[in-house]
Protein backbone atom coordinates (compact mmCIF):
# COMPACT_ATOMS: atom_id res chain seq x y z
CA UNK A 1 0.00 0.00 0.00
CA UNK A 2 3.17 2.13 0.43
CA UNK A 3 3.85 2.02 -3.13
CA UNK A 4 0.45 2.61 -4.07
CA UNK A 5 0.57 6.51 -1.94
CA UNK A 6 3.40 7.45 -3.72
CA UNK A 7 2.67 9.55 -6.29
CA UNK A 8 4.71 9.54 -9.69
CA UNK A 9 5.23 12.34 -12.17
CA UNK A 10 5.38 11.10 -15.59
CA UNK A 11 5.81 13.30 -18.24
CA UNK A 12 3.79 13.54 -21.08
CA UNK A 13 4.57 14.02 -24.90
CA UNK A 14 5.16 17.98 -25.65
CA UNK A 15 5.59 19.16 -22.05
CA UNK A 16 8.87 19.89 -21.41
CA UNK A 17 11.05 19.29 -18.19
CA UNK A 18 12.87 22.17 -15.77
CA UNK A 19 15.53 24.70 -17.88
CA UNK A 20 18.62 23.05 -16.67
CA UNK A 21 21.16 25.18 -14.64
CA UNK A 22 23.32 25.60 -17.43
CA UNK A 23 20.32 26.74 -20.02
CA UNK A 24 19.24 29.27 -17.24
CA UNK A 25 23.16 30.80 -16.87
CA UNK A 26 23.38 30.78 -21.17
CA UNK A 27 20.06 32.64 -21.54
CA UNK A 28 21.25 34.91 -18.69
CA UNK A 29 24.21 35.91 -20.50
CA UNK A 30 22.69 36.66 -23.62
CA UNK A 31 19.64 38.69 -22.26
CA UNK A 32 22.73 41.00 -20.07
CA UNK A 33 24.91 41.15 -23.30
CA UNK A 34 21.76 42.36 -25.36
CA UNK A 35 20.88 44.91 -22.68
CA UNK A 36 24.39 45.90 -22.60
CA UNK A 37 24.67 46.45 -26.26
CA UNK A 38 21.30 48.14 -27.10
CA UNK A 39 22.69 50.45 -23.85
CA UNK A 40 25.75 51.32 -25.43
CA UNK A 41 24.51 52.53 -28.63
CA UNK A 42 21.86 54.25 -27.30
CA UNK A 43 24.87 55.93 -25.68
CA UNK A 44 26.51 56.32 -28.82
CA UNK A 45 24.01 57.53 -30.64
CA UNK A 46 23.17 59.94 -27.97
CA UNK A 47 26.93 61.59 -27.90
CA UNK A 48 27.48 62.15 -31.70
CA UNK A 49 23.53 64.07 -31.78
CA UNK A 50 24.57 67.22 -30.80
CA UNK A 51 28.10 66.98 -33.61
CA UNK A 52 25.79 65.89 -36.17
CA UNK A 53 23.56 69.27 -35.57
CA UNK A 54 25.71 71.51 -35.25
CA UNK A 55 27.40 69.87 -38.58
CA UNK A 56 24.09 70.13 -40.43
CA UNK A 57 23.71 73.71 -39.19
CA UNK A 58 27.51 74.61 -40.11
CA UNK A 59 26.71 72.73 -43.62
CA UNK A 60 23.33 75.04 -44.26
CA UNK A 61 25.44 78.30 -43.08
CA UNK A 62 28.00 77.33 -45.79
CA UNK A 63 25.86 77.01 -48.35
CA UNK A 64 23.64 79.91 -47.88
CA UNK A 65 26.58 82.11 -47.12
CA UNK A 66 29.42 81.42 -49.39
CA UNK A 67 27.22 79.24 -51.88
CA UNK A 68 28.75 75.68 -51.74
CA UNK A 69 27.34 72.98 -53.73
CA UNK A 70 29.76 70.49 -53.02
CA UNK A 71 30.53 69.55 -49.36
CA UNK A 72 34.02 67.68 -48.51
CA UNK A 73 34.19 67.79 -45.07
CA UNK A 74 33.22 69.20 -41.73
CA UNK A 75 35.97 69.63 -38.94
CA UNK A 76 36.11 71.14 -35.53
CA UNK A 77 39.04 73.62 -34.91
CA UNK A 78 39.23 74.33 -30.90
CA UNK A 79 41.24 77.61 -30.44
CA UNK A 80 40.39 80.53 -28.69
CA UNK A 81 37.22 80.30 -30.17
CA UNK A 82 35.93 77.36 -31.44
CA UNK A 83 35.24 77.40 -35.32
CA UNK A 84 33.86 74.67 -37.64
CA UNK A 85 35.16 74.37 -41.04
CA UNK A 86 33.44 73.13 -44.31
CA UNK A 87 35.72 72.04 -46.87
CA UNK A 88 33.67 71.71 -50.68
CA UNK A 89 33.18 73.57 -53.58
CA UNK A 90 31.17 76.68 -54.58
CA UNK A 91 28.71 77.37 -57.20
CA UNK A 92 31.99 78.32 -59.72
CA UNK A 93 33.52 74.93 -58.84
CA UNK A 94 36.30 76.67 -56.43
CA UNK A 95 37.55 74.71 -53.81
CA UNK A 96 37.09 76.81 -50.63
CA UNK A 97 37.18 76.42 -46.87
CA UNK A 98 33.75 78.17 -44.49
CA UNK A 99 35.08 78.81 -41.16
CA UNK A 100 32.11 79.29 -39.17
CA UNK A 101 32.40 80.58 -34.95
CA UNK A 102 30.55 78.39 -32.73
CA UNK A 103 29.70 81.73 -30.82
CA UNK A 104 29.31 84.59 -33.48
CA UNK A 105 28.18 85.59 -36.94
CA UNK A 106 31.62 86.61 -38.41
CA UNK A 107 32.10 84.05 -41.35
CA UNK A 108 35.47 83.65 -43.16
CA UNK A 109 35.56 82.06 -46.43
CA UNK A 110 38.75 81.20 -48.02
CA UNK A 111 39.66 79.93 -51.44
CA UNK A 112 42.09 76.74 -51.01
CA UNK A 113 44.06 77.86 -53.46
CA UNK A 114 44.82 81.24 -51.78
CA UNK A 115 47.48 79.67 -48.66
CA UNK A 116 49.11 76.47 -48.02
CA UNK A 117 47.79 72.44 -48.51
CA UNK A 118 46.85 70.47 -45.72
CA UNK A 119 50.32 68.22 -46.65
CA UNK A 120 52.53 71.42 -46.68
CA UNK A 121 51.41 72.56 -43.45
CA UNK A 122 52.06 69.15 -41.92
CA UNK A 123 55.72 69.63 -43.67
CA UNK A 124 56.26 73.00 -42.13
CA UNK A 125 55.63 71.24 -38.66
CA UNK A 126 57.51 68.42 -39.03
CA UNK A 127 60.27 70.87 -40.36
CA UNK A 128 60.16 73.18 -36.77
CA UNK A 129 60.77 69.30 -34.67
CA UNK A 130 56.98 67.56 -35.57
CA UNK A 131 57.29 63.75 -35.46
CA UNK A 132 54.46 61.71 -35.52
CA UNK A 133 51.41 63.37 -36.68
CA UNK A 134 47.80 62.68 -35.03
CA UNK A 135 45.91 65.59 -36.80
CA UNK A 136 45.30 68.45 -38.73
CA UNK A 137 42.17 70.78 -38.92
CA UNK A 138 42.22 74.20 -40.49
CA UNK A 139 41.00 77.11 -38.34
CA UNK A 140 40.81 80.82 -37.06
CA UNK A 141 43.34 82.45 -34.63
CA UNK A 142 44.48 86.20 -33.54
CA UNK A 143 43.11 87.50 -37.18
CA UNK A 144 44.87 84.97 -39.65
CA UNK A 145 43.55 81.68 -41.06
CA UNK A 146 45.76 78.37 -39.57
CA UNK A 147 46.42 75.12 -39.90
CA UNK A 148 46.67 73.62 -36.59
CA UNK A 149 48.79 70.34 -36.61
CA UNK A 150 48.70 68.27 -33.26
CA UNK A 151 51.87 65.91 -33.30
CA UNK A 152 52.12 64.28 -29.56
CA UNK A 153 51.92 66.95 -27.04
CA UNK A 154 52.65 69.88 -29.20
CA UNK A 155 50.56 71.94 -31.16
CA UNK A 156 51.96 73.65 -34.27
CA UNK A 157 49.81 76.81 -35.70
CA UNK A 158 51.00 77.25 -39.15
CA UNK A 159 49.69 80.25 -41.21
CA UNK A 160 47.89 79.51 -44.08
CA UNK A 161 48.59 81.78 -46.51
CA UNK A 162 52.23 82.70 -45.60
CA UNK A 163 52.98 78.81 -44.62
CA UNK A 164 55.07 80.11 -41.65
CA UNK A 165 55.35 78.66 -37.89
CA UNK A 166 53.09 81.23 -35.70
CA UNK A 167 53.39 79.51 -32.64
CA UNK A 168 53.94 75.94 -31.11
CA UNK A 169 52.11 75.09 -27.80
CA UNK A 170 52.56 72.06 -25.54
CA UNK A 171 55.45 70.17 -24.90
Amino acid sequence: MANSRQRTRKRHRGQAGPISTGKQLLIGFFVLFTVLTVSALYVLEAATKPFSTIENHAIEVAKDYAGVTEVSQVTQFNGKVSYYTVYGKNETGQEVYVLIPESSSEIFVYQVSEGISQADAERRAQENGATTIEKTVFGYQDGHAIWEVKAGLSYYLIDFKTGELIKKEGL
